[in-house]
C-alpha cells in the first residue's frame, strides 16, 4: 500500500532544502504520480537538487531540455554537459547524448552519431537505448533498415518492461514485421504494457478484442479498452497521441452508434466522432456530417377531442 500522507514529509524535506526529497517531488510531478503534470515544478526541482550534487536530477534535467520540457539552459549548453558526462561513462547520458544527435539539439542532426551513441548505452542494458537502436534499425536511421535486428533490440529493452518497446514488438508480431506473426504473443506483450497503465496497449488491446486476433471477439472488453485510451493522459514520448486518440474515438463512436458492446447511444456516438474530428481523424468528420440523431421524444400533453 502506497501512504498518500508520506507525501507531506518530503514536500517538507524538500523546501528544507535536502537533495533527495527534491529530486522524488520533481520525478513526481514530472510523470504525474499524483495526478499533477507539472514540467516547470519538476525542472525547478531537479535544478536544486542537482545544485547539491544529484546527479540523477541533473540527467533528468537535461534531458527535460532535449525533450523541450525544459527551455532554462542555451541547447549547446545541454549537448556539451551531456557529452562531457557521456564520454566519462554515464550510461543515461550517453543514450541523451544519442537523441541530441538524432534530434539536432544543440549539435548538428547526425543519425549514424546518434545510433553510435544508442549502442554504447544499449550493450550497457539500457532499455531506452535498446528501444531506440531498435527504432534506428526500423526506420533506417543511422542503420541500413532492418527489421530482424530491429525486433532483437525492441525484446531486449521489452524484456526490461519499456512501455515503447512492448508496444512496437507487440506490433510487429501482430503484422509479422521482422517476426513470425504471432497474435497471442502481441496480446500478451500489449497486456504487460497496459498493466503499467499504457494508454497505447488499451488502444491496441481495444482492437484485438473488437477483431477477435489472438483472442475471442469481445465488443463489451473492446469499448472499456478505449474507452480507457482516452480517458488518462498519455504517457510519455507519444509523437502520434493525436493518431492514437483519433482512432479511439471513432471506435468509441462507431461501436456507441451501432450498439457493439455499449448501449446504442446516437448521441453519444455524435460526441465521440466530434472529438475524433478534433484530433484530425477523417472519418470522425465524416461520421459528424452523416450522423442525425434522433430528437428526444417529448412528454405529450394530450390530444384534443
Amino acid at each position: 500500500m502506497i501512504y498518500s500522507f508520506l507525501t507531506g514529509y518530503i514536500k517538507e524535506a524538500a523546501e528544507g532544502g535536502d537533495p533527495f526529497a527534491q529530486f522524488e517531488l520533481g520525478w513526481a510531478f514530472d510523470i504525474a504520480v499524483d495526478g499533477e503534470q507539472d514540467f516547470d515544478k519538476a525542472a525547478a526541482l531537479y535544478a536544486k537538487a542537482a545544485s547539491q550534487g544529484h546527479t540523477a536530477a541533473e540527467s533528468n534535467l537535461l534531458l527535460q531540455h532535449v525533450l523541450g520540457q525544459a527551455s532554462a539552459l542555451p541547447p549547446e549548453t545541454v549537448f556539451k554537459r551531456l557529452l562531457e558526462l557521456a564520454k566519462l561513462g554515464d550510461t543515461d547520458a550517453r543514450v541523451n547524448t544519442g537523441l541530441c544527435y538524432d534530434k539536432g539539439f544543440g549539435v548538428q542532426r547526425d543519425y549514424r552519431e546518434a545510433a553510435a551513441w544508442f549502442l554504447r548505452a544499449a550493450e550497457a542494458g539500457s532499455a531506452a537505448a535498446q528501444f531506440n537502436l531498435g527504432g534506428a534499425f526500423y526506420e533506417g536511421k543511422g542503420f541500413d533498415k532492418d527489421f530482424n535486428r530491429a525486433a532483437e533490440w525492441y525484446t531486449k529493452a521489452a524484456q526490461q518492461r519499456h512501455e515503447l518497446a512492448l508496444i512496437k514488438l507487440g506490433h510487429m508480431y501482430q503484422k509479422a514485421i521482422g517476426v513470425e506473426m504471432d497474435l497471442r504473443r502481441a496480446l500478451i506483450l500489449y497486456s504487460i504494457a497496459y498493466r503499467q497503465g499504457s494508454v497505447r496497449a488499451a488502444n491496441h488491446l481495444g482492437f484485438l478484442f473488437r477483431r477477435g486476433l489472438g483472442v475471442d471477439k469481445d465488443d463489451a472488453i473492446a469499448y472499456k479498452m478505449f474507452l480507457e485510451s482516452v480517458s488518462r493522459p498519455d504517457t510519455e514520448d507519444v509523437d502520434a497521441g493525436l493518431s492514437y486518440r483519433g482512432y479511439a474515438y471513432y471506435m468509441l463512436g462507431t461501436m456507441a452508434e451501432r450498439g457493439d458492446g455499449v448501449e446504442k447511444d446516437l448521441r453519444a456516438a455524435k460526441d465521440w466522432f466530434k472529438r475524433g474530428a478534433a484530433c484530425g481523424r477523417q472519418s470522425c468528420v465524416e461520421a459528424v456530417a452523416r450522423i442525425r440523431p434522433k430528437s428526444r421524444p417529448r412528454h405529450s400533453l394530450g390530444t384534443p377531442h
